[in-house]
């Protein structure tokens, strides 16, 4: 595949500093080192393969768990001259995934020829002086998330709680002078998925904006924005689990976990102060772009029908006459699943919308469609 465009994140978040997470064991060569000092690092183990080969291992932290094997880390010349280096990234336990792109400064991003053959991909760099950042994906990790808050001014930033490993878990939230109505928005459930965290981060950049039709909805409802609901598995740059090696958007049913419980019980407090929960949108990312919802015809636990039957359709109808490219509508419950959507539905009775984005989406389509989704669906709320 072609580099066909920058990809940059500069724009979306401000600056922020690294903090320190666990680095790769045995990756500093002669003439090249393989570092992952930074938040939301990962490589699980390094080896020479030839004069300037290396294989480089990606490894889940723990098992059984979803395919999605996130890296990244930064790559240091440890001499002066130019070097053209072959990169070979091998999957355990799960096909190669996340197509590599290169960065100086992680802001700004270029996507990298490669090549894939099941569980491995492969590509070449040149390194000169300047140490060079190799992800699956742009890296947003927490500090990221508190730079992009507090830039928000129609919102107050908050914390709900503290995640497993005591992190903060942090939202925005606006309430409206005159209404009990809550728009809840939630992500980042799943470490790796970074086309999700971009897709809400464009909505809520126009959201929280002066666009008069926002300020509007701002004035008729409340809002509660969780973007990292997993701040732990996002600092460790793990494939999918919290730091229990548990998936949070797998107990919503149970609610075992710290970060679902802080989340569950801010919802509460809400209804306990007279607010009503009347959508929900969770954030992610997979394979293509797909929108997974309530049928129109669910009954919930309390065996009655979700409020507004069909605004998922309405919504998701109006937008796809407003995007130039494919929405896909996936209708479906479980009450065991344990999933965000499902637990919106039987706890409050309304719809919610598992918001899916591809992997390897076009950002620009990301952007669009987000802006899209939105004022298409605030009027239908």
């Amino acid at each position: 595949m072609k580099a066909v465009s920058v990809l940059s994140i500069a724009w979306l978040l401000a600056s922020v500093s690294c903090t320190v997470a666990s680095a790769a064991d045995n990756c500093s060569f002669a003439t090249v080192s393989f570092h992952t000092e930074f938040a939301s690092g990962r490589l699980n183990g390094c080896e020479q393969t030839g004069p300037t080969s290396y294989t480089l291992h990606l490894k889940p932290e723990n098992l059984p768990i979803n395919p999605s094997p996130w890296y990244a880390f930064q790559v240091v010349s440890n001499g002066t001259a130019e070097q053209s280096l072959s990169i070979t990234l091998v999957s355990h336990h799960g096909p190669a995934r996340y197509q590599p792109k290169v960065s100086t400064d992680k802001q700004r991003w270029t996507p990298v020829d490669f090549q894939k053959t099941d569980n491995r991909m492969q590509f070449n760099l040149t390194l000169s002086n300047t140490p060079l950042y190799i992800a699956g994906a742009e890296i947003i990790d927490n500090d990221s998330y508190s730079s992009w808050l507090a830039q928000h001014r129609h919102g107050r930033v908050i914390s709900i709680g503290k995640s497993t490993q005591g992190r903060s878990i942090e939202a925005l939230e606006h309430r409206a002078a005159n209404s009990t109505d809550w728009l809840i928005l939630i992500g980042r459930q799943h470490p790796p998925e970074i086309s999700g965290a971009l897709a809400l981060m464009h909505f809520n950049n126009l959201l929280w904006s002066d666009d008069a039709a926002m300020q509007d909805f701002r004035a008729r409802y409340n809002i509660l924005l969780v973007p990292n609901v997993n701040p732990d598995g996002v600092h460790a740059g793990n494939w999918r689990h919290n730091a229990n090696g548990l998936d949070l958007n797998r107990d919503w049913k149970n609610r075992s976990q710290a970060e679902t419980q802080a989340v569950h019980a801010k919802l509460q407090a809400i209804q306990a102060e007279g607010g009503r929960i009347r959508f929900a949108l969770d954030f992610h990312s997979t394979w293509r772009n797909v929108y997974y919802t309530m049928t129109a015809d669910y009954m919930t636990a309390k065996e009655q029908p979700l409020e507004q039957p069909q605004l998922v359709n309405n919504w998701l109808n109006d937008l796809a006459t407003a995007i130039p490219f494919t929405v896909e509508n996936k209708p479906s419950h479980n009450p065991n699943s344990g999933v965000f959507k499902q637990y919106i539905a039987d706890q409050f009775g309304v719809h919610s919308v598992t918001y899916e984005v591809g992997d390897s989406t076009d950002r620009n389509e990301i952007k669009t469609t987000a802006e899209a989704a939105l004022r298409a669906l605030i009027k239908h709320l």
